[in-house]
This record gives structure tokens, C-alpha cells and sequence, in this order.
């Protein structure tokens, strides 16, 4: 089974520098980041990609999911709680103790490493368990570096050593537990093929 772990695409308050992992119903995709999730649903329909999409009930992430196929929402997918740091600026918080030892420097009031350890290896042993060739989980940095980092052993408290841009594809064989590759850029790809973004965007024409 390969797992194909969608980053959603950028929001509005990724482009401002603001976190957020609360309140599902706010801060939608903005227009590249629309542009973002077209270019994943058109590249994984290219390579043949098919299955279940599951995804983070966070707006950003169903609305990515959502170009891609029907969606299943799972809670398992969802961001680190920011706790107190929820809505504030990357600049107004202790942001590089944060980057240097997540473990340590947790969101105050927020969510801790090992609770996003404890579900998304619930998640990953979830559907290991289901019959599908592939699998796609539209989530956010976190999960997904958290889950990049339990398959290759790098240490938890480094997983800001990897670099996971809005819009990413990263692809991991649950077979034999290795990385196919990660931060694949789809809008990269298709463009140096030639696509137009306007091309692009009918991908997911039911955003009008």
C-alpha cells in the first residue's frame, strides 16, 4: 500500500503568518491555494492514483480534499492544537525554541508530541488494515512531518529539518515502511509540462 500525504494548500492565514488549528469552519483556501489542490487532484488522476481520500476536518484541508475525490474526515488528521499560541503570529511567539525542540517547547496549553504520535500511528495502523493499492490523507506540516519522521527514524525533535511546502505531495510505502519520496510539488510538475494554470484550476471546476 503506498499512503500519499497531501499538505493542504495555502490558506489565508498561512499567508499571513498566523497560526490556526481550531474553529473547522474558518480560513479557506486562498487562490493559490486552490490552485495548489488542483494541480494535486490533476497529477494524482495522471499517475493513476485511486482510492479512499481521507482528510483533517479543517476547512483548508476538506476543501483540498474535496478536489481530489469524496472525502472521509478523520479527527486523526487534524493540526497540533496551538493551545495559547492559536491565532497569534509566528513572530509574537517563542516560534525557534518551538523549531529547535518540539518535543520541549510544545504549544503552551496546546497539544503535545506524543498525542500526535499516539493518532496518527492509530491512523497508520487503521489503514494498514483496509484493502486499497493506494490511500490518500490530505492533513498539515505537523502530522505529516511527525509521520515522515516515526517512518525513517529521524528523531522527533527534529522534524523541523524537513521542509513540507503547502500544496506537497509526500508518498510512503506502508509495505515495507520506507519513504518513495516527499515534498513533491504537483503546480511545480504540471507546469514544467506545459499545463496553464488556467488549465490547471478546471481540475476543480465546482468552485466556480
Amino acid at each position: 500500500m503506498i499512503l500519499y500525504l497531501i499538505r493542504h494548500g495555502e490558506a489565508q492565514l498561512n499567508a499571513l503568518g498566523i497560526l490556526h488549528s481550531r474553529n473547522y469552519n474558518d480560513n479557506p483556501l486562498t487562490d493559490k491555494g486552490r490552485l495548489e489542490a488542483a494541480a494535486t487532484a490533476m497529477l494524482l488522476r495522471k499517475l493513476g492514483v485511486h482510492g479512499p481520500v481521507f482528510t483533517s476536518p479543517l476547512l483548508r484541508a476538506r476543501q483540498t480534499a474535496s478536489c481530489i475525490d469524496l472525502i472521509i474526515v478523520d479527527e486523526r488528521l487534524r493540526e497540533i492544537d496551538m493551545g495559547e499560541w492559536e491565532l497569534k503570529k509566528i513572530s509574537e511567539i517563542p516560534f525557534n525554541d518551538y523549531v529547535r525542540d518540539p518535543i520541549k517547547y510544545h504549544p503552551p496549553g496546546g497539544e503535545t508530541m506524543e498525542s500526535v504520535v499516539n493518532r496518527v500511528m492509530d491512523f497508520l495502523n487503521f489503514i494498514k488494515g483496509i484493502n486499497e493499492k493506494h490511500v490518500i490523507a490530505v492533513s498539515h506540516w505537523h502530522p505529516i512531518a511527525t509521520i515522515v519522521a516515526l517512518i525513517t527514524g529521524l528523531p522527533l525533535n527534529n522534524i523541523y529539518r524537513l521542509h513540507l511546502d503547502t500544496g506537497s505531495v509526500t508518498a510512503i510505502n506502508l509495505d515495507h515502511n520506507y519513504v518513495v519520496f516527499i515534498n513533491l510539488s504537483p503546480l511545480r510538475i504540471l507546469r514544467s509540462l506545459g499545463f496553464s494554470d488556467s488549465e490547471v484550476i478546471k481540475e476543480c471546476d465546482g468552485w466556480g
